[in-house]
């Protein structure tokens, strides 16, 4: 009797080893799964804030092409005309904001 009941207890030791066991492995693996998973779960983040990111920098180099074409097509319009203009207009202009830079400063 004492000898089934020390193998009992031997067995139920064992048993107990290999519970221990298996559930130290159990949440080695459930920790992988974990670290596995957050990882994926980083990248589709990165990913997805990343395709944001290119969004919005199109749309604001878009936004900013609309908003500059007709500005430097009034710039060129304005640089047209002012080359079209005669040499004698020209001149008169040059001569006008001379004297109003001189002016200006005090040396008139």
């Amino acid at each position: 009797m004492a000898k089934d009941a020390i193998e009992a207890v031997k067995e139920a030791e064992e048993q107990g080893h290999r519970i221990l066991q298996e559930a130290t492995q159990a949440s080695r693996d459930s920790k992988r799964e974990a670290e596995l998973t957050a990882q994926k779960k980083y990248m589709e983040i990165l990913e997805e804030a990343n395709r944001e990111a290119e969004a919005l920098r199109e749309k604001a180099l878009k936004e900013g092409e609309e908003i500059s074409a007709p500005l430097i097509e009034t710039g060129i319009k304005e640089a047209e005309e002012i080359i079209a203009l005669p040499d004698a207009e020209l001149d008169l202009a040059a001569n006008i904001i001379i004297e109003r830079i001189v002016s200006a400063n005090g040396n008139s």
